[in-house]
């Protein structure tokens, strides 16, 4: 099924079939069996259909889900380290916290997570990584996060409460362990998925499209979650809204960055945040930090957010993109 640059390719509604049908039949199995474990993989499924249809649809190497330049770069060493260091942060700390075991659902976990580092490596040495959009990346949701913050508590939404100097270290160290960790799944899950594959097959239709038609297909994925889970329908119509700019973000950095590590770790970022707002587990998270004033707070807060990454969006539209020196394949 290869298909010229520029022209239409019908595998691309397959693999969309593929994808709904997949989280359609999986979530049923859940509710019918009672067992919903499962669905905690679809994300890692979303990525191994996009390595078949690349594989044997496309007949294409993987790696260009991943990149549109692949010359290689001095920075092996970094790479390595950075790699090994963040791979074992994860292992550590969740271990350390209770959060991660070896042994089950979690070793299956721990493979997925030493794949992701694995693609990390790879896409930071060998690919022509762009630093100012891995960058940017890492810079709009880290802002997004402190102007909600701050918008928040001036408005009334929420207040600041001060924990020991303890827990303030435990909330940090967890947030940065659920962001790479999620950062590492986004190697082998969403990102080549929805970026890598749909948004580069839909290309043929202008960039603007491609953006905006993935970014909605991604937003459609993510919803059927709270469909599933029982959310009422304005914090599905939120999430939804949520999602394709969050979506559309990471389409963007990928177009302009021309790799897609800065989207996959602007991707590791915006969970682990997200994850840290509203997380209601043992484990603190950013939440330990505020008090909703309401119980229709915590929406408003999810609304906020979600407009503060919006903001971000327009601004990297301004951003002028990577030049492209040279074409794999």
């Amino acid at each position: 099924m290869n298909t010229e640059p520029g022209r239409h390719n019908p595998g691309v509604y397959y693999f969309l079939i593929v994808l709904f049908v997949l989280i359609l039949a999986i979530n049923m199995y859940g509710i019918i069996t009672g067992f919903k474990a499962l669905a905690v993989f679809l994300p890692f499924f979303a990525g191994m259909t996009a390595f078949l249809f690349q594989i044997f649809c496309d007949r294409k190497p993987i790696l260009q889900l991943y990149s549109k330049s692949y010359p290689y770069r001095r920075l092996k060493l970094y790479g390595w380290i950075s790699a090994f260091v963040l791979f074992e942060f994860v292992l550590v700390w969740g271990m350390h916290t209770g959060q991660m075991s070896l042994q089950g659902e979690d070793l299956v976990v721990v493979n997925i997570l030493l794949a992701g580092a694995i693609l990390y490596y790879h896409l930071f040495v060998r690919m022509k990584i762009s630093l100012r959009f891995l960058f940017i990346g890492i810079f709009i949701p880290l802002a997004a996060t402190g102007v909600t913050l701050g918008l928040g508590s001036y408005f009334g939404i929420l207040k600041f409460i001060l924990p020991a100097e303890k827990i303030r270290n435990i909330v940090f160290l967890n947030s940065l362990y659920w962001a790479i960790i999620s950062m590492f799944f986004q190697m082998v899950c969403e990102e080549p998925a929805f970026r890598g594959y749909l948004m580069q097959k839909l290309l043929y239709r202008g960039e603007l499209s491609a953006v905006i038609v993935s970014s909605a297909c991604y937003a459609l994925w993510r919803m059927s979650f709270s469909v599933f889970a029982g959310k009422g329908i304005d914090e599905i119509l939120i999430l939804f809204s949520g999602n394709f700019i969050t979506g559309a973000i990471f389409a963007v950095l990928f177009i302009k960055g021309r790799n897609l590590l800065a989207s996959i770790v602007c991707h590791g970022i915006v969970d682990g945040i997200w994850r840290s707002f509203f997380a209601f587990e043992g484990n603190p998270g950013i939440r330990q930090y505020i008090e909703f004033s309401s119980s229709w707070t915590g929406t408003q807060l999810a609304i906020l957010w979600y407009f503060c990454l919006f903001a971000g969006l327009v601004l990297l539209t301004f951003i002028p993109r990577k030049k492209l020196y040279s074409n794999y394949g």
